[in-house]
């Protein structure tokens, strides 16, 4: 290769990498999510599951119901893959029963200072209801299940 053409060829290059970068950073949210789903750190397919999940009201604050929630998790055998505490969210798989790449999702609600409404979703429903019925057995007195269409 000649240097012109070398030399041509890293300017694409370049150019090409400070686009990409530009159109990531300036609000191309598409970009960005397919960026997560590549790296799998996406929680889209989650979040549009969250309609057919199932909601606990925990008389925990938000950060409290956080931190118990992923140690139940984690005590059962799950693997909590990720977190995002601003984002009030975490992801675990490798659950019982369930082939080891099943994901769920908890999405945390602070409804008051000591009150989080907790929201269990999968793509599997079986999932779902498993988590479900774990996080009311291990939080006992601390959790309410509201009625269908209560506040969502």
């Amino acid at each position: 290769m000649s240097k012109r053409v070398l030399l041509l060829w890293k300017r694409f290059l370049l150019y090409g990498v400070v686009v990409l970068c530009c159109a990531a950073t300036a609000g191309c949210a598409h970009l960005k999510e397919a960026g997560r789903c590549i790296w799998g750190t996406s929680v889209a397919h989650l979040e549009r599951a969250r309609a057919d999940g199932r909601a606990l009201d925990v008389t925990l604050g938000r950060d409290a119901a956080f931190e118990t929630i992923e140690k139940i998790l984690t005590d059962s055998g799950a693997r909590v893959y990720l977190k995002a505490r601003d984002k009030a969210y975490l992801a675990a798989m490798n659950f019982t029963g369930h082939v080891d790449t099943t994901q769920v999702g908890v999405f945390f609600e602070p409804r008051s200072e000591h009150a989080t409404r907790i929201e269990v979703a999968s793509l599997s429903p079986s999932l779902v209801d498993q988590v479900a019925q774990l996080l009311i057995a291990k939080l006992e007195q601390q959790v309410s299940v509201p009625e269908k269409g209560e506040g969502a």
